[in-house]
């Protein structure tokens, strides 16, 4: 039995990593922090609120009051995040964007793990009579202390060629202002940290020799100290006088020259800027270059470090056996190993669960009878419109939900929705869709006779969503006097707000991970003509950075038409990258030896209908890139804009081709720009703000080209 499992972790591995020979992968993926906040009820939803790591609020356009915790659920609150736990997971982050940029850069073979406990290691409960079967246990043999148990590793890096770098992480030094600390007091707590880490690399180094001892006994362990906060000034200065710690870090780092610690270790002066940790500069490149010559490659390759040994390493602390968790909010834990687990987990983050700022839960305490809510994409508007609206029907009052063009059809169909599922006993006599069009020749009497009629019933609440029409603003200040009127609208633009309305101004981003914002923020409408509000920082760190943009490119070989959405070569790219997604295929299966003892819990991987394929020119069914995906076996339809409805709601498990006009206020794990380009600006207007901004996790670019 141990024999077919390990046959199937390698399977496992070849699947999941089929590159492994020639790139390096890190495991998760993405990097996921400990957000800070707490649980709270809000209209009777479960809503989860950011806050600070201190506990305050973070400051928005306008002052904002933190709520009363009276409303908060009986459900368990998420795990207190610290300070300084924030600080641990910035460093870490910067660490990882910089391995990951110098294993691109260098093409390193290796992978690099995160936070793995050593527990994890063959930890999967279905695979532990096969783990016990090994010639070595997963567990640490009696001679060494019980506690090491209870270790982990911050960086692991199995490297083809150069054997296992543990690596330990630490974040001290970025408040050292704040604290007012006399140097005497930082000296200390340097030493203190690094006394720490000398221990902690200890513990990984016996695991490790443990860990493989059956299968490359002698294989190179190298260590290292990642000091993200330090320079390497502060870092010699601290160990100077410290003639113990300095014999402990000669001998852990393997020297014999005191003057080689700071250059065996990375500093600050190695790392990205932490206001810009993705930023991995060509200065930042050059001195990570020197640091790995001299802690790993200069050593050169090592003999044991086989290719059979590589694929047996990784199999065992990457395969389905080991679990490689990330934080989460609620049970049950999430193991993210390949990225489109990570794609799926970081949509998860950011829209599974509903999530505001404690400025908007106190907005929907104070609730004014009419409000306009604008911002850029993915502040959670809609998610306010939606929590209001809520509550109107708990108080018993009907609320019509108002289309307002047919841009905004998608978004109103999908609040529509949420009302009758949130709210499972309203009936169609209290929820009320209205499929109206101000765009002319509409009947705006009609409309406004038919709304005044509603009043009469004694109340009327309206939500309106992307009302993105010039003709929204004269509708309701044509609206006759009505003593009961509670309309909430939202629109990224701001200058469609009705006079006298109050204005409410979202500018913190909640939908998408910073890796899509970038992009978003960029249009021309935010940047340059300001017809939309700027995004503002968090102040609550993001759940992660999300997946790297992946860009590709109409040009070379196979690429003969003019356009992109034409080219059956880009469209079996898409299908390509949608295919290494997994998308709609999880990775293997346990062998039928691991049904015997139990299967795990299947991973969720992406569903064809999490992924939306989106372009600004006229497209067809029989489209060149529309063709060849469908010939590549995904399953794609073109959305017409009768299809609103059915795209809002999720209903077909297929992938959509959209006009990014027609998806406003919707959201994806997955979204594909079938063409883009900066040059021709007047055609493809709005594109970052209404097509880039309905990613939630993984965003494709393919660009014209010139």
């Amino acid at each position: 039995m141990s024999e077919q499992f390990q046959a199937f972790w390698l399977q496992w591995v070849e699947a999941a990593f089929p590159d492994l020979d020639s790139r390096a992968y890190f495991l998760p993926p993405v990097y996921v922090n400990r957000v800070p906040m707490t649980r709270q009820s809000v209209g009777g939803q479960d809503v989860l609120v950011l806050q600070s790591a201190s506990g305050q609020a973070g400051q928005s356009r306008r002052s904002a009051t933190t709520p009363s915790t009276a409303g908060q659920t009986c459900l368990p609150q998420p795990s207190r995040v610290q300070a300084s736990d924030v600080r641990d997971d910035a460093a870490m982050q910067r660490l990882l964007f910089c391995l990951q940029r110098l294993s691109d850069q260098n093409v390193e073979i290796m992978v690099g793990l995160s936070q793995l406990k050593f527990g994890q290691y063959l930890g999967e409960p279905c695979y532990a009579a096969a783990a016990a079967k090994l010639p070595i246990p997963a567990n640490l043999p009696s001679a060494l202390p019980r506690s090491w148990k209870h270790g982990d590793f911050d960086v692991l890096l199995i490297h083809r060629h150069y054997g296992l770098l543990a690596c330990q992480v630490l974040s001290f030094g970025d408040n050292i202002q704040a604290l007012n600390m006399s140097q005497q007091d930082i000296d200390n707590n340097i030493r203190k940290k690094l006394r720490d880490a000398v221990s902690q690399l200890d513990k990984a180094e016996a695991m490790l020799s443990h860990l493989v001892s059956d299968i490359a006994p002698c294989l190179r362990i190298t260590k290292t100290i990642a000091v993200a906060n330090l320079t390497t000034h502060q870092f010699q200065q601290a160990i100077s006088h410290d003639t113990q710690l300095t014999q402990d870090l000669c001998r852990c780092l393997g020297t014999s020259d005191p003057a080689d610690i700071p250059g065996l270790c990375l500093c600050c002066d190695q790392l990205s800027d932490p206001k810009t940790p993705w930023d991995v500069t060509s200065h930042v490149m050059k001195e990570l270059g020197h640091w790995w010559q001299r802690r790993v490659a200069g050593a050169g390759p090592d003999s044991h470090m086989t290719p059979v040994v590589y694929k047996t390493l990784v199999a065992r602390f990457c395969g389905p056996a080991t679990t490689v968790s990330v934080p989460c909010t609620c049970p049950p834990r999430v193991s993210v190993k390949t990225l489109g687990q990570a794609v799926w987990w970081t949509g998860e983050c950011y829209t599974a669960v509903i999530t505001l700022f404690p400025e908007q839960v106190h907005l929907l305490h104070t609730a004014p009878p009419t409000l306009f809510v604008t911002g850029p994409p993915g502040t959670g508007k809609t998610v306010v419109l939606l929590l209001m609206a809520i509550q109107w029907l708990r108080c018993g009052y009907p609320v019509h939900v108002m289309m307002t063009c047919k841009e905004s059809r998608a978004a109103c169909f999908m609040l529509y929705h949420q009302l009758l599922q949130q709210t499972p006993a309203t009936s169609t006599t209290q929820l009320r869709l209205l499929d109206y069009d101000l765009t002319p020749p509409a009947d705006i009497s009609r409309m406004l006779t038919e709304l005044s009629e509603e009043a009469s019933k004694g109340s009327l609440h309206i939500i309106a969503d992307e009302v993105a029409s010039r003709h929204f603003k004269s509708f309701c200040e044509k609206l006759p006097e009505i003593p009961n009127l509670h309309f909430w609208a939202a629109s990224v633009y701001h200058g469609d707000a009705p006079a006298g309305w109050p204005v409410e101004i979202f500018t913190r981003p909640l939908r998408s991970p910073p890796t899509v914002v970038r992009e978003v923020e960029q249009d021309p409408e935010i940047s340059e003509y300001k017809d939309v509000e700027t995004y503002a920082g968090r102040d609550v760190p993001d759940h992660t950075d999300g997946p790297p943009v992946r860009r590709l490119y109409h040009r070379g070989e196979g690429h003969s038409v003019e356009r992109s959405v034409d080219c059956a070569t880009c469209g079996l790219e898409v299908a390509s990258v949608l295919r290494s997604l997994h998308v709609g295929q999880p990775i293997g299966a346990p062998s039928t030896a691991a049904t015997t003892v139990g299967a795990p819990d299947p991973t969720p991987c992406l569903q064809w209908k999490d992924v939306l394929v989106l372009y600004w020119y006229d497209v067809s069914d029989s489209s060149g890139a529309v063709t060849a995906m469908r010939e590549a076996g995904i399953p794609v339809r073109l959305m017409r804009v009768e299809d609103a409805e059915d795209v809002a709601t999720r209903s077909s498990d297929v992938v959509w081709v959209a006009d990014g006009a027609l998806v406003r206020g919707l959201g994806r794990k997955v979204v594909v720009l079938l063409e883009y380009s900066d040059v021709n600006f007047a055609a493809l207007s709005s594109l970052r703000l209404h097509a880039m901004s309905r990613c939630t996790s993984q965003l494709v670019i393919i660009y014209p080209e010139e």
